[in-house]
């Protein structure tokens, strides 16, 4: 099964939606019932399910305002899906910025399996020329 270009872009869209509206449900929902989410490499167990996927975006967003999230060009192959993103963030009133890789994995057009790396500097830093691409 191969997932659209056009479902990876709605996709996007809705994360970084969710994001700049922190709706911890919303989140939730562009997941499958049974998504294992890994925002970190490090983390021993991913947050699975939706249940799960919403308490870890009600704590993620509690403090978070004027997002401008950005994504590069997504690299396809079949269901999976790697892509570069970009956020400009305030947390807590201090500005940041992270930028970091999803390698996504979707079942129909929602994902079933997101794993996440990413760095976070402070400021409002802009991407690199060729970023994205």
């Amino acid at each position: 099964m191969s997932v659209s270009e056009g479902v990876v872009e709605e996709w996007l869209e809705s994360f970084g939606r969710v994001w700049r509206e922190r709706d911890a449900k919303a989140a939730a929902a562009i997941f499958t019932a049974d998504a294992h989410y890994r925002n970190s490499p490090f983390l021993d167990e991913p947050f699975v399910g939706q249940d799960e996927i919403e308490g870890f975006w009600e704590n993620a967003v509690a403090d978070v305002s004027d997002v401008d999230f950005r994504y590069g060009t997504p690299v396809i192959d079949r269901d999976r899906v790697g892509v570069e993103w970009w956020t400009i963030l305030r947390s807590r009133g201090e500005q940041y910025t992270l930028a970091g890789n999803f390698l996504l994995t979707f079942s129909g057009e929602k994902v079933s399996d997101l794993r996440e790396s990413f760095v976070k500097e402070e400021g409002a830093l802009q991407p690199h020329p060729g970023w994205g691409l």
